[in-house]
């Protein structure tokens, strides 16, 4: 049986990832070297490690490296990837994740990789806030610079009320 609050919660973070890269997607370059001090780094690198990360999540969850070429085994963390392979990647990810809540996923299950162990539901939790985290830092990034993006759901933003409003599922009565 599929959890659907933990379904929910992948899918929210797949359509805020895409939406926040679609949103950075038009920015200029010297928009994505932004940074803040207390965020993760620049703008660019920031939206670079919310992919890259999912893809080492979902590989300590399958046991199966990306389809995609994952960060650090090929180019760099600074930003290696265009706008449209960070989307692309994203997708990968959603679609991947999606498929393996909804695929008879053990919670419970033990990962260990001769070093560490973990159970499975951490490490799915942790797919979810990571991303929830650093993308509140991209949005931190862009305020701080005068640059606003709906973030909550009275602007159709990027959390879970945004969600739900796009997706029919929450909203005016």
């Amino acid at each position: 049986m599929t959890d659907e609050t933990f379904l929910r919660l992948v899918r929210h973070n797949t359509w805020a990832n895409l939406r926040l890269l679609e949103l950075c997607g038009a920015l200029p370059p010297e928009q994505l070297a932004w940074t803040t001090p207390g965020t993760f780094g620049t703008l660019n690198r920031t939206l670079h490690h919310i992919v890259a990360a999912e893809h080492g999540y979902l590989e300590r969850l399958t046991g199966e490296p990306p389809p995609i070429e994952v960060e650090g085994r090929g180019k760099p963390l600074s930003g290696g990837w265009s706008m449209g392979e960070l989307v692309e990647r994203a997708s990968s990810n959603g679609e991947r994740m999606e498929r393996l809540v909804s695929g008879g996923f053990d919670p419970l299950r033990v990962i260990s990789d001769g070093t560490s162990r973990v159970v499975a539901a951490i490490v799915a939790a942790q797919y979810v806030h990571h991303g929830s985290d650093h993308r509140a830092h991209a949005g931190t990034i862009l305020g701080a610079h005068g640059v606003e993006i709906p973030l909550d759901a009275n602007e159709d933003g990027l959390d879970l009320w945004g969600y739900g409003t796009t997706t029919g599922e929450s909203g005016s009565a």
